[in-house]
């Protein structure tokens, strides 16, 4: 399992999933730390809570979206990009699932599609 989280930690499909599962992840842990759930969160935002699951599963997140949440969290937030094989970096759960997950799509078919959820 090294030898293949080796040959892949550097492909654009790991490491964009990867920021998306830390992302949801973040921004689910500000939610829950403001005492929200994701139908009050949807209400400050003027969305769905439907929306707000499909953003906490990866689906349609873009900086602009990451920025609106963090408003209606009253959260002023920053990015620290880091290169984790030069510091102690502990990465979110979600990246744990994401490296199981891949790591099972790549044992299926390889059209079978996988989503994950924060």
């Amino acid at each position: 399992m090294k030898n293949w989280l080796e040959k892949d930690k550097y492909d654009i499909d790991f490491i964009y999933e990867g920021l998306i599962l830390d992302i949801s992840y973040y921004l689910k842990q500000f939610m829950l730390e403001k005492g929200l759930n994701k139908k009050q969160l949807a209400e400050r935002m003027g969305v769905s809570p439907a929306y707000i699951t499909k953003i906490f599963s990866g689906e349609n997140i873009s900086l602009k979206t990451v920025a609106k949440i963090l408003s209606a969290l009253e959260v002023d937030a920053g990015i620290k990009i880091i290169d984790r094989e030069k510091i102690n970096y502990k990465t979110s759960p979600n990246r744990e699932l994401f490296k199981l997950i891949k790591k099972q799509k790549v044992n299926t078919d390889e059209s079978t599609t996988f989503s994950t959820a924060a």
